[in-house]
């Protein structure tokens, strides 16, 4: 008997301790960690193309004065919405404006009836469409512009909308009860689908695109393998397709639900924006939160973009390294960067825009600001990475200079009227501006980087090209992921035969990042290691001992330093200048706003009030292979926090090490 108690004791102390460990972290101490996206599937998807627009352009509407959870909603009650960026009466049915909601519908002719995309929507006998109703084949559509809007593929003129039909118009209407501009995404999606060439089967069709599940599995393992189970990390998206991926405001329910009190919520863009960290990643989540009675248990900080950190320009430099050094070495390039862009002139001027009104607030948009200090940053290290071998060009005529209208820094996606002020004149330069004026100054090699996006898709493999008329990558090249593309032009913007007599310049449009899937899950995790350092965790055997800590306002900034006599790093500060100014852009209008140009008077200088810390790694980290440090291994927290204007660090350093005296 005495032989088994001691052996129970000694198992009982044996288990113990791994009983303690097995209990892992409590969940109101983790943080929630919600990966937010687009979530576009592979292949075709009907519902993520019929809600596609939805939450996205419109929003949900205030169905009330002051009615409580609706944050950020813009406009004028009984005018607003979340989104608000196209005319409300085309988003929401209203009295005596109906048509402008739906005026028509779109089908697919199979066996002599007219049947909608949408199980719900009646099918359309040919019989009962009244007389004078046009049926319209979707390949023949004109937007008010008169520009065909479901086009044939330019490559080879098939027609992916073949029997599809739009049936009615807003002169001669047959409306079906469903909103035209719901209607008009899965065409718009199956268009595009074809174009690529991808998957046309389920399961593949409805997942994520491989690059980007492998980006997100990267990034996923990177943040377990830092934190362990500190974090539960789960995606959260735009626009679901049932049974293979979520709305991002579902899985933050899930997340409250489960007794999270912390909760991160991140968007992978290169470019911090109003637009999709606060509207959409933000605003939405609050709501959900809010109607739920969460919120105020939940503390939240946001990952805000990957774009102007080291990790985010070495993969470009990685990016761009074979379409530059495919030219000899010494040859002149010109390299264009291309960013997304915003509509910048495209809402309503008035404070009542009424039915007919876009009351997204571009004007206030920090985009603009962000954007160009996030390329300046990039230029920067695709100059370091190979100045000394090419002539690379990335200004007009090749100055010297860092303002915006001088740099080769345009926007994408963006037609000519949002690239025009409230009085019309020009503020920022499309894609095809640049081309041109790098043509214009005789270079006959020009390389075109598309740095907003995290793979190749929609954007860039087809609306970027037909936005500013440059050809599509080859269907067999898609096929196999090549998504570069070559070609030549004459002096007036035409494809034309490399090496005939009209050809003035070679063109490269280079890929995005879906063949950089680790490079680019590095870039994130660098900043979402920063947005937990706001919860108080760091990467396991990497937490420094700090020192300092202080809270400064963005408005007023402020001066943070070790004092501690006895602090190995007694000295180390970080001086933070004041908001420049505090009344911009959110006190912009369309008439006044201003965009930034010139680098150094920028809007801001920081984005929040942020808790700045300074401490010291007892543990330095590695050094590369360089010579032996200087000094001490200096934290200054949170890692990779964001700057618009330059701020002052002073750090000890040993002298004796350099030479000199201690």
């Amino acid at each position: 008997m005495k032989t088994f108690a001691f052996f129970l004791v000694i198992v009982s102390a044996l288990l113990l301790p791994f009983t303690i460990m097995a209990q892992g972290t409590p969940v109101e101490e983790k943080v929630a960690v919600l990966i937010t996206g687009w979530g576009m599937p592979a292949g075709y998807s009907f519902d993520y193309s019929w809600n596609s627009s939805t939450y996205a352009r419109c929003g949900d509407k205030t169905e009330f004065v002051e009615q409580p959870c609706k944050f950020g909603h813009v406009g004028v009650f009984p005018y607003e919405a979340h989104m608000n960026l196209i005319p409300w009466a085309i988003c929401f049915e209203t009295p005596d404006y109906e048509l402008l909601y739906d005026n028509s519908g779109i089908y697919i002719l199979e066996g002599g009836v007219y049947v909608s995309p949408n199980p719900a929507i009646p099918s359309v006998v040919p019989g009962d469409i009244p007389p004078g109703v046009p049926v319209t084949p979707l390949v023949e559509v004109r937007d008010r512009n008169d520009k065909l809007t479901w086009p044939a593929d330019p490559r080879d003129g098939e027609d992916y909308l073949d029997g599809w039909y739009m049936i009615g118009s807003f002169d001669q209407p047959l409306p079906n009860g469903y909103s035209d501009l719901n209607e008009q995404g899965p065409a718009y999606y199956v268009r595009y689908y074809g174009h690529i060439t991808g998957p046309t089967d389920p399961p593949e069709i409805y997942q994520q695109v491989p690059s980007v599940q492998a980006m997100e599995t990267y990034t996923e393992d990177m943040l377990y393998d830092a934190f362990g189970d500190r974090v539960d990390v789960r995606p959260g998206y735009y626009s679901n397709v049932p049974g293979y991926s979520e709305f991002f405001w579902d899985v933050a329910e899930d997340f409250a639900n489960e007794g999270f009190t912390k909760m991160l919520l991140a968007r992978e863009t290169t470019d911090y924006n109003n637009y999709a960290l606060n509207f959409f990643t933000l605003n939405y989540t609050q709501e959900r939160l809010c109607e739920l009675g969460k919120l105020d248990d939940i503390e939240i900080f946001l990952t805000r973009q990957i774009g102007r950190t080291p990790e985010f320009n070495t993969m470009n430099v990685k990016t761009l390294q074979p379409y530059i050094e495919a030219y000899p070495e010494g040859s002149t390039i010109a390299i264009v960067y291309a960013t997304r862009g915003l509509p910048w002139s495209s809402e309503n001027s008035d404070e009542e825009p009424g039915w007919f009104g876009r009351a997204h607030p571009w004007s206030k948009e920090i985009y603009y600001e962000n954007a160009y200090l996030n390329y300046l940053s990039w230029k920067k290290a695709i100059e370091d990475a190979y100045g000394y071998k090419y002539d690379l060009v990335l200004t007009i005529g090749g100055v010297e200079s860092d303002d915006r209208l001088d740099n080769l820094f345009t926007f994408g996606l963006s037609e000519e009227p949002d690239l025009l002020g409230h009085g019309g004149e020009k503020f920022f330069y499309g894609l095809r501006d640049a081309i041109q004026f790098a043509k214009a100054d005789g270079i006959d090699k020009i390389i075109v980087a598309p740095c907003h996006w995290q793979y190749d898709n929609l954007d860039t493999i087809l609306r970027m090209k037909e936005i500013n008329r440059l050809p599509l990558t080859p269907k067999a090249d898609l096929e196999v992921g090549i998504f570069e593309m070559i070609h030549c032009e004459d002096a007036a913007g035409n494809e034309v035969v490399c090496g005939s007599p009209a050809a003035v310049a070679e063109i490269t449009v280079a890929p995005s990042y879906s063949h950089m899937a680790l490079e680019f899950a590095t870039s994130y995790y660098v900043v979402l290691q920063g947005t937990l350092e706001q919860f108080g965790l760091f990467p396991d055997g990497e937490e420094p001992v700090i020192e300092a800590s202080q809270l400064v306002t963005k408005l007023n900034g402020g001066t943070v330093e070790v004092t501690l006599s006895s602090s190995p790093i007694q000295g180390a500060k970080i001086k933070i200048p004041g908001d420049p100014y505090p009344e911009r852009p959110q006190g912009f209008t369309p008439e006044t706003a201003i965009p930034i140009n010139d680098p150094a008077d920028t809007n801001d200088c920081m984005w929040d009030d942020t808790i700045i810390s300074i401490g010291y790694r007892v543990t330095p980290p590695s050094m590369g292979g360089a010579d032996s440090p200087l000094g001490p291994a200096v934290h200054f927290g949170p890692y990779r926090t964001f700057f618009n204007r330059d701020v002052t660090i002073t750090i000890p350093y040993d002298g004796v090490l350099l030479g000199g005296q201690s």
